[in-house]
């Protein structure tokens, strides 16, 4: 049995750790089918294939209703997932996957690994692990233009109108190819540079396609979750991953006591599962709609920056008493 290890990571592209496993096959050889699912999940691979007639299927499909819309977009990517398994399995045979940083794959590189294990009728064992046990570990090609991509996202400048119509093109570009996770990623950083009807209303697309609803900012975010009906009933929002501020952590922890580690600890858990506002007293930033404080016990508080739909960073830990942005005397975000 062979043995493979990949490794997630968070940033603006998805399905590379997917990307990085298909690259122990060879993909030129994969019938047509395969290689036009192929293209949702790799389209700068040469052997990628574009559908007949694409043009007349989305114009069909943009006419569905919203249900058959949602409906049509989840059958088209699993059956894509299917068709790249189907290949990739007959070509590498019974196998081992360990996924390392296995909380930072983003939620297309978890679709397919779920479609993969449960069509493989057990040929694959697919394992979330700390450590590579495996020699051979895989990583994704990154064509440029992707890199292109990340690098105008993680931006804190303001970028020019050329650099948010290059991001806005490849956010439709995405959303055209089914892969609506990358997409809503992008165009969440477009409609930060370009708050336009047209850019709202094609987020609120892709997140229709997830299933998932718009939400822009920390007063929805909370809206959401504290008032009742505002949930569908057994509807279950994805976790929030923490992707920045482990070196504020680290540097906090080194003069914090073990009753201090844990009250913040927990209160990260908290924001992670979206219970915060539910489970500890919180204070908006007026000023950064993105931004939240969460009092502690022992006079600690975090400030937490929401990035993306499902990922944070942390913006301050430590005492109340030196907390950048807080009015002492009311304990209000300034």
């Amino acid at each position: 049995m062979r043995h493979f290890t990949v490794r997630a990571e968070s940033g603006m592209i998805g399905f590379l750790p997917v990307r990085a496993l298909m690259g122990a096959g060879v993909t030129a050889a994969w019938p047509r089918p395969a290689r036009v699912g192929l293209k949702l999940i790799a389209p700068d691979d040469p052997a990628s294939a574009t559908p007949g007639d694409q043009e007349g299927r989305v114009d069909a499909v943009r006419r569905l209703p919203p249900d058959r819309l949602r409906l049509f977009h989840h059958e088209h990517v699993i059956r894509s997932f299917r068709e790249v398994g189907r290949a990739w399995l007959k070509q590498v045979g019974p196998c081992r996957i360990d996924v390392i940083d296995a909380d930072l794959l983003d939620d297309g590189s978890r679709e397919f690994f779920a479609t993969l294990a449960d069509q493989s009728e057990g040929l694959v064992d697919i394992r979330r692990e700390e450590l590579a046990h495996s020699e051979e570990q895989l990583s994704a090609t990154v064509s440029g233009r992707e890199l292109r991509i990340d690098h105008l996202a993680r931006s804190r400048a303001q970028l020019s109108e050329d650099e948010v119509d290059f991001l806005h093109e490849q956010a439709l570009r995405y959303l055209g190819l089914g892969d609506s996770w990358t997409a809503e990623r992008i165009l969440r950083v477009v409609l930060r540079h370009r708050a336009a009807p047209s850019v709202r209303s094609q987020l609120r697309l892709a997140c229709s396609l997830l299933g998932r609803p718009l939400e822009a900012d920390f007063q929805s975010l909370r809206r959401s979750e504290l008032e009742p009906g505002t949930q569908a009933a057994g509807a279950r929002r994805p976790a929030f991953r923490l992707v920045a501020g482990w070196d504020l952590l680290e540097q906090w922890s080194g003069t914090a006591n073990q009753i201090e580690k844990n009250a913040v600890h927990q209160a990260l858990f908290a924001v992670v599962d979206r219970t915060v506002f539910r489970t500890y007293s919180t204070s908006e930033v007026t000023s950064q709609p993105q931004e939240f404080f969460v009092r502690l016990r022992q006079g600690l508080v975090l400030k937490i920056r929401i990035r993306d739909f499902d990922m944070f960073e942390i913006a301050y830990v430590g005492p109340v008493g030196e907390t950048p942005g807080i009015d002492l005397e009311t304990g209000r975000a300034a």
